[in-house]
């Protein structure tokens, strides 16, 4: 009896079960490296200040699209890109400004099918 009621279940459990129709997203993340000698500050909207020290990375932002990848200058999360020092005394200073966002200053890896990242590496020749 139980076979039974497991073959008349079968067919019932399998179609209820649907494939998804939802396309892919390409997903972009965005990263500053600082590959300086001194600890930075990049000052946002809605973060505020955000340490960035030295020889480490940052992750800035992410976007998402149904086409493809979006260019950091496409993205709605950032449309510049200002790096502070702070100086002896608390000041603050802009040592490195991407007004407006340059694409090809920015590396592109391109992660998995779906995936990628976007990064800019600040070096001390970039530093003002």
């Amino acid at each position: 009896m139980k076979k039974f009621f497991l073959l008349l279940l079968a067919p019932l459990l399998m179609s209820s079960q649907c494939e998804s129709d939802d396309s892919p997203v390409f997903r972009t993340e965005y990263y500053i490296q600082n590959s300086t000698s001194i600890d930075l500050i990049l000052i946002t909207k809605d973060a505020g200040e955000i340490s960035i020290e030295s020889r480490s990375s940052q992750f800035m932002a992410v976007s998402t699209d149904l086409n493809s990848f979006v260019p950091p200058s496409k993205n709605i999360a950032f449309d510049e890109v200002r790096l502070y020092k702070e100086e002896t005394g608390g000041n603050k200073t802009i040592s490195y400004e991407q007004m407006p966002i340059v694409d090809q200053l920015w590396s592109f890896d391109e992660i998995s099918s779906y995936d990628a990242e976007y990064r800019l590496v600040i070096t001390n020749e970039l530093l003002k």
